[in-house]
C-alpha cells in the first residue's frame, strides 16, 4: 500500500473530516472512496467518449452490419 502526504487548507480539512464522520468512517476511508469514485467516473467518460467516436465511424446504414461483425469478432 502507497502512502500519499498532502498538505490541505486548514477549512477543507475540516469540510473532509466532517463528511468522513457523516458517513460513519475514517478520513482515509472517505478520501480513498472520493478519490476512487471520482477515477471511476472520468474512466466512464473517456469511454463514452470513444464510443461516441465509434458510433460516429460507422454510417447508420451499416450500424447493425457492423455490430454483428464486432460481436463475431468477439465470439470467435
Amino acid at each position: 500500500m502507497a502512502r500519499v502526504t498532502l498538505r490541505l487548507p486548514a477549512s477543507l480539512h475540516e469540510a473532509l473530516a466532517k463528511r468522513a464522520k457523516e458517513e460513519g468512517v475514517s478520513m482515509n476511508q472517505y478520501l480513498v472512496y472520493t478519490l476512487s469514485k471520482a477515477s471511476t467516473l472520468d474512466s466512464v467518460a473517456r469511454q463514452r467518449v470513444r464510443f461516441d467516436e465509434l458510433l460516429g465511424a460507422v454510417p447508420q446504414d451499416d450500424a447493425e452490419d457492423a455490430l454483428r461483425a464486432v460481436l463475431a469478432a468477439r465470439a470467435s
